[in-house]
């Protein structure tokens, strides 16, 4: 998607924006992707929660705009924790995870499942299921490079032997 495609899936006026953290894996901290939608909503205040309900810095107000809920399959939640997010939030995105409450309750939602070209490596998966879940609230991530080869164990052969005194 390009920039103009998410500018049209930005939501009109908003001011506070929650970030549900995924219990597995989080593929950008939190100041990237504070600042990450603070770029698409250069207004809102953003905060962080777990899927267990804990804050992670400041708590967040108990009425939001925005919720983007990155909780992935399988993750260990409490029955009606989609309904309770969705109850305190105008606008809900995330992936369709755990009961099927999601489907009908959440604005905009990933169906990792019918999703197609993720790989099948899980941190790449991730990373690409996270970037999509920020597109569907129109948030703009551009990764700059990817990770190259670990060469830990081959680095050794490449040196030139150690000079004898």
């Amino acid at each position: 998607m390009n920039s103009h495609e998410l500018t049209s899936l930005r939501f009109k006026e908003v001011r506070t924006v929650l970030v549900v953290l995924s219990s597995k894996s989080m593929e950008f901290d939190t100041e990237s992707l504070r600042y990450q939608v603070r770029l698409a909503y250069p207004e809102a205040a953003v905060f962080f929660t777990t899927v267990s309900g804990l804050s992670l810095g400041v708590e967040a107000p108990s009425r939001v705009d925005l919720t983007i809920d990155f909780t992935q399959p399988g993750a260990r939640q409490s029955l009606l924790f989609a309904s309770s997010i969705r109850g305190r939030s105008r606008y809900c995105v995330g992936r369709q995870a755990g009961w099927f409450y999601r489907k009908w309750r959440y604005d905009r939602i990933l169906n990792e499942k019918n999703a197609p070209g993720l790989a099948q490596e899980y941190h790449t998966r991730e990373r690409e299921v996270q970037r999509r879940v920020l597109q569907l609230c129109g948030v703009f991530v551009e990764h700059q490079g990817q990770l190259g080869d670990d060469l830990g164990k081959t680095i050794a052969r490449t040196l030139p032997p150690l000079a004898r005194v």
